[in-house]
């Protein structure tokens, strides 16, 4: 089983069971590390995904609304109509928020992907050319119209069980990656990250999702916005 493989396995499952993954983990303490901080982080995600709105949330906003309603009880009818309105839209808020802090945050899985990943696709010294890109691109619908500049690595990728192309750019002052993810309504596809000595940034394009990662310090604004200039999906 080579790298790759082995290492496109256990993104997918980091409890995989397989004889040939499991053997080769025996075989190498660095697959052991590799495995282990992925069965972490596989488990912090989890653990940040269980947002669980109070049970109670609508009765205290119910409550709060009568008390109010009782001292104003010369326009009874008007203020029950009002609280009505008032808990539908405060616990319209609060389900919306609820929902938004459950979606996955792929600018910070973007980064995670490229550091668990290590220097594979960083490292990678191709000449990969637009027509080529385009070729991988046109699975999603999508091809970029105009030249690309130096692209050092093309592929698909498993990112969060979706599958997506993955790229290495050569930006303003370094490499960057970059993916192109297609919409998924669980993925908060305008988030933000920093950690790990990389930072990120999504951008929404309705039928996709493209996500820069670079050092810190980079220009990762700018590659951004020229890939949202150049890049289009068909309706």
């Amino acid at each position: 089983m080579d790298e790759l493989e082995f290492r496109r396995t256990l993104y997918a499952d980091p409890n995989c069971t397989d004889e040939r993954i499991l053997a080769a983990i025996d075989e190498d303490p660095k697959k052991q590390a590799f495995r282990k901080e992925l069965k972490q982080l596989d488990k912090d995600m989890d653990l940040a995904s269980q947002v669980k709105v109070p049970d109670d949330l609508v009765h205290k906003l119910l409550l709060r609304q009568t008390m109010q309603s009782h001292r104003v009880s010369k326009v009874r009818n008007r203020i029950q109509l009002a609280m009505a309105a008032s808990v539908a839209f405060v616990v319209g808020v609060s389900f919306t928020m609820w929902q938004q802090h459950n979606l996955l945050n792929i600018a910070d899985q973007a980064i995670a992907h490229v550091y668990m990943e290590g220097n594979y696709a960083l490292e990678a010294q191709n000449n990969v050319s637009l027509q080529q890109v385009n070729a991988k691109l046109a699975q999603f619908g999508g091809e970029f119209t105009e030249e690309l500049g130096q692209v050092y690595y093309a592929n698909f990728c498993d990112f969060e069980n979706v599958r997506s192309l993955h790229m290495v750019m050569q930006g303003e002052n370094g490499k960057v990656s970059v993916f192109v993810i297609p919409h998924d309504d669980a993925h908060n596809a305008e988030s933000t990250a920093n950690g790990r000595g990389y930072q990120s940034q999504a951008l929404d394009l309705k039928r996709a999702s493209i996500v820069v990662v670079g050092e810190e310090g980079a220009n990762i604004e700018g590659m951004k916005q020229q890939l949202k200039r150049k890049i289009h999906f068909s309706a």
